[in-house]
């Protein structure tokens, strides 16, 4: 509740700034005829509260006033008023001043009006009517209209709208201008934000991709991650669980890189993480994909790049807009293991096949099977709770005068399946934009948030508490029976998890985040600007943790454990990060106006500080040029050199270049007839090459590492330097049939190397085990294509839109080591080795020939393992030689996704909406590893923990049941456990990402308006074959499940 009443303040307090934008911004209704000018101005203060000065003799020379207002601003009612008037106003601290025209200086502007429409003529509230090449602009009023001050030589306004195409027009002095905008957001003239400046669509000759921020605005997305899934081709996302405070996983076109894979991320020209954004702050998110369009961000953008602005205030309009949301989550992967009864039997069937003492008698098993003993399912008493979240967001945003603003402030509360595990989310940005003169505006953006996560201390990685509910057996009982000692708990291998939520402590984990972005730019004139960017951020993180004492006693009442009572927290490593850039944009028409270009030149600076007394220097160097010929053809050339002081010296530096080029074949003389018959709207071709770089790994690797012993640990490098990798791509864009069928289509290849393996083991020759270095080793090549389809139309009222997409990417290792030859076992991955032709990640094990069918097919099989029983895994001998040992391992396979497909409906009929999205993989191998897959915990030790779930139970092989799916039931150590292909298996699915519902009430009054209800469903059904628990998830021993979530929100604009 505290948290909660120091937001509330922050609001009012926010809200309070505001008071005089408010004043400007009220809404006027107003109509007279043939009235005096003075009762005009009476009425207009007596609606807005505001005060207006005037002398009586100015009043005397005025002429009588017709006007008929709704809903209007102070600008425009003035305007209108005044216009043809011998009277001129300013407005000051909220107060409106008239004076004579002839007492002023001549007037260097003059004002052109109009009406912003669709394309059935209803008028556009909210359009942004934006003068080219500088920072002035205004807004359309509920009616449409809008009027803006121009200077008296030729300008061009641009008129935009959300879910409409933009346009511009040349404006006209004086006069009622009907501007009509076409509905759809897609438009060749509308602008792509790419490579720190914006190019229209018609002229972008490399491969970049949007995402419909309409759609993730109005979902009840809580992570910004989850807007990419099934939306754009090429990028796939992998959630594997809903743990409050987790984050999905995030790759471009495949994996390429030893090191963090994950995309550069740009958010209004600043780096930053996707985890920081608040998806309901998004105005736009640009992906890119190739080099052609990455390479301006050179070593930063070898896994793709992904571009997003915020929102911003529009000029002359003020609004707040609320949404909010509630949630509640169902697992969808829980596990169902045997029952107590089961597990007895299965137990000491076990036992009995390795030559044991079964462990549990008849008259045990028949205890359990009366109920007499309980049969206890530890997953179920480990979550009490239903899961549930809630979101609430607030933007408030207006503008007029010297500049606009929008505060946009979110809460986002995550709770976990039991009373401590959850976590809460405060943000809050301020973005401003001051116009200091007419050519020169400073973009000024405040950003922070507090992130608390929220874990219990005994399990604090927010997984151990479910590996240890699967482990316990459902034989095992929580507390003693029949006991007089309160909450007397039985441990088991000095555990019992309900214990741990109960008397175990929590552990709070705190993660400030905060930042200035400043983004001077001045309009040298309509074609160049000068632009700065200086930005500072800085992420700290801290823990504490509390538990009070508790007591264990054994089943004589004697204590045997006590968890002292401890009290503590400590200060996590900080990391701030400053950035200077300096550039300059050229945009002009060449050959009158037939050709048009773009020039993009600058220089940046970046420098990391962390606590522990790590430091990174970065400086760049680039450049881009886009050319259009004729509208036709197409150049793209970027070249950027940069620099890391993570490398060797002498290898720090790095050159990156990059071209692409495009055909608009639409615009040729010979397809004039099926343009103008809008047969076909758009052809375009393009392709593009370059060479980027990647140097997202850790600092010093090239240095000598010693430890506190002086033992040396790493041996230094001195070649040490960038990953590198060359892309190529070939692309097609189509338009056809009047904008109502799109197809988009790539084919992409990319080889990398040079790359980076941080642990290679040095010769053993040295006398060291442990040795290590960090080398630039091995090649990878990535393949791949994308394929996107989208329909859209209207039939009457009913306005409909449906899409699908196909993509696959395929890697493979060109080179292990230093030869073709070569062959890398990985140090810390016994399962995974690099030799040429293997995927990059893969499962490296035996191929089986089913099982030993009985002891006479063991002594007759001279190729097995040592303790082999029947019922085991027969192991194929690959090279003949009547052992089985690693020489007899192959590669089984791979377990990234293939053939990523999803499709998506959108439905609009009057006030309702509808939204479906579909998301598959149509082929993957996934691995059935740790309990998901093994009757029992493999730790290593006793392997005696765990129990099996019910699904092997009915598929295991028996004497009776030989050719069972998987090997016999068994404790302790087992030559079944190795990886082989009985573990592997079709883990392909459909999943229902969105099922969403809506309805708008329209406009309500003058201080609500659009109102929009919706429910929505996420990952509510899977379609899979796979034997696991969740298809995007390799099996494993224990984790906090993936959800379901049914929610209901609430969107609403104020004013």
């Amino acid at each position: 509740m505290f948290y909660v009443m120091r937001f509330t303040a922050l609001l009012l307090l926010a809200v309070g700034l505001q008071t005089s934008a408010v004043a400007l911004s009220q809404q006027i209704t107003l109509s007279e005829k043939n009235a005096p000018l003075k009762k005009v101005l009476k009425e207009m203060a007596s609606q807005t509260g505001m005060s207006v000065a005037y002398s009586e003799s100015l009043m005397a020379v005025t002429r009588p006033v017709t006007i008929d207002v709704k809903n209007a601003s102070v600008e425009h009612v003035l305007e209108i008023a005044l216009r043809d008037q011998p009277v001129r106003y300013t407005i000051n601290n909220g107060r409106i001043l008239l004076n004579s025209r002839s007492t002023a200086a001549a007037d260097s502007s003059l004002v052109a009006t109009g009406r912003v429409s669709n394309e059935k003529g209803e008028p556009i509230p909210g359009a942004s009517i934006l003068i080219k090449g500088t920072n002035i602009g205004t807004a359309s009023g509920n009616d449409g209209r809008f009027e803006i001050k121009i200077p008296k030589e030729a300008v061009t306004l641009i008129i935009s709208a959300v879910g409409f195409q933009p346009t511009e027009v040349s404006a006209q002095l004086h006069t009622n201008m009907e501007v009509r905008l076409k509905t759809g957001t897609k438009n060749l003239s509308e602008v792509v934000v790419m490579g720190f400046s914006e190019v229209e669509r018609r002229h972008v000759a490399s491969s970049v991709a949007q995402v419909d921020v309409k759609l993730t605005k109005t979902r009840p997305i809580a992570k910004l991650q989850e807007a990419f899934t099934g939306t754009v081709p090429g990028v796939t996302v992998q959630q594997t669980t809903n743990l409050p405070g987790s984050v999905p996983g995030i790759t471009i076109r495949g994996i390429s890189t030893l090191q963090n894979a994950s995309p550069l991320v740009i958010v209004d020209g600043m780096e930053q993480s996707l985890n920081d954004i608040d998806p309901n702050q998004v105005k736009s998110i640009t992906v890119l994909k190739d080099a052609a369009s990455a390479s301006m961000y050179g070593s930063r953008g070898a896994n793709g790049v992904i571009i997003i602005e915020t929102e911003r205030g529009q000029m002359g309009r003020f609004k707040v807009d609320v949404n909010t949301w509630a949630a509640l989550q169902q697992p969808i992967d829980l596990p169902k293991f045997v029952n107590g009864v089961d597990y007895m039997r299965l137990n000491n069937e076990a036992r009995t096949f390795q030559g044991q003492t079964p462990l549990y008698t008849d008259q045990d098993i028949s205890k359990m099977e009366s109920g007499e003993t309980p049969s206890v399912d530890w997953l179920k008493e480990g979550m009490p709770r239903k899961a549930n979240s809630q979101n609430v967001t607030m933007s408030v945003s207006g503008g007029g005068g010297i500049g606009s603003f929008n505060l946009m402030m979110g809460y986002l509360k995550e709770n976990g399946l039991n009373s401590y595990e959850g976590s809460g989310k405060y943000s809050a940005r301020f973005n401003t934009n001051v116009n200091i003169a007419d050519k020169f505006v400073l973009l000024a953006d405040f950003y922070a948030h507090r992130l608390q996560i929220n874990r219990l201390k005994e399990n604090d990685d927010g997984t151990g508490l479910y590996e240890n509910l699967w482990k316990m057996n459902p034989a095992q009982q929580i507390y003693y029976p029949a006991s007089d000692i309160p909450e007397h708990y039985i441990l088991y291998n000095d555990m019992n998890p309900i214990a741990s939520i109960n008397r175990g402590g929590s552990r709070n984990n705190l993660y400030d985040f905060s930042s200035v972005n400043l983004r001077p730019r001045y309009n040298i004139s309509k074609h160049l600007s000068l632009e700065g960017n200086v930005s500072y951020q800085i992420s700290k993180s801290a823990n504490k943790r509390q538990r009070e004492t508790f007591k264990f006693y054994d089943g004589n009442g004697k204590p045997v454990k006590i968890w002292k009572n401890e009290v503590g927290a400590d200060q996590d490593v900080s990391q701030s990060q400053l950035t200077a850039r300096g550039l300059l944009n050229y945009t002009g028409s060449l050959r009158h106006q037939a050709d048009k270009i773009y020039v993009t030149a600058g220089s940046e600076v970046m420098t990391f500080n962390f606590t522990d007394y790590k430091e990174i220097a970065k400086a760049s160097f680039f450049g881009k040029l886009n050319y259009s010929f004729d509208n036709r053809y197409i150049l793209e050339f970027t070249a950027r050199g940069d620099g890391s002081s993570k490398f060797a010296p002498g290898k720090q530096w790095g050159f990156f270049p990059a071209g692409a080029v495009a055909w608009n074949v639409t615009n040729e003389k010979f397809m004039k007839g099926l343009v103008n018959n809008r047969i076909i709207n758009n052809i375009k071709l393009r392709a593009s090459y370059g060479l980027i770089g990647n140097e997202n790994v850790d600092p010093y690797l090239w240095e000598e590492n010693v430890n506190e012993w002086g033992w040396l640990m790493r041996v230094p490098n001195m070649n040490f330097t960038w990953e590198k990798q060359k892309q190529g791509n070939i692309g097609l864009e189509l338009t056809v049939l009047d904008n109502r069928l799109s197809l988009t289509a790539e084919v992409y290849k990319k080889n990398s190397y040079d790359l980076i393996y941080s642990r290679f083991p040095v010769p053993p020759i040295t006398g060291s085990s442990s040795l290590e270095a960090a080398f630039n080793i091995g090649e990878v090549e990535n393949n791949g294509y994308e394929l996107s389809v989208q329909w859209q139309d209207k039939i009457g009222n009913l306005g409909y839109s449906i899409g699908a997409m196909l993509f696959d990417n395929r890697n493979k290792v060109l080179k292990a080591g230093y030869r073709d030859g070569d062959t890398l076992i990985f140090k810390d991955d016994n399962d995974k080795i690099w030799y040429k032709g293997i995927a990059i990640d893969n499962y490296y094990g035996y191929k089986a020939n089913g099982f030993f069918r009985d002891q006479r097919d063991v002594d007759n099989t001279p190729a097995k393992l040592p303790n082999t029983l029947p019922g085991d895994i027969k192991y194929i001998d690959q090279n003949g030689d009547g052992i089985i040992n690693d020489a007899d391992r192959i590669n089984l396979g791979d377990p990234f996704p293939h053939l990523n497909y999803s499709v998506t409906l959108a439905l609009q009929y009057k006030n309702w909406d509808f939204n479906l999205l579909g998301q598959g993989v149509g082929k993957r191998t996934g691995r059935l590893n740790g309990m998901e897959g093994y009757p029992i915990l493999v730790d290593g030790s006793s392997n005696s923990l765990g129990k099996p779930q019910q699904y092997y139970a009915d598929n295991r092989w028996t004497p009776q049941t030989p050719d069972s799916r998987f090997p016999r039931v068994w404790t302790g150590s087992s030559t079944n456990a190795y990886l082989s292909d009985i573990w592997l298996g079709n883990a392909a699915f459909f999943r229902v990402k969105v099922l969403q519902l809506g309805y708008t009430f329209p406009l309500q009054g003058k201080t609500i308006r659009n109102v929009r209800v919706y429910v929505n469903a996420q990952d509510a059904i899977t379609f899979t074959r796979w034997e696991g628990l969740e298809p995007e998830r390799d099996g494993g021993n224990g984790n906090y499940p993936r959800m379901a979530v049914y929610s209901l929100g609430v969107r609403a604009t104020l004013f």
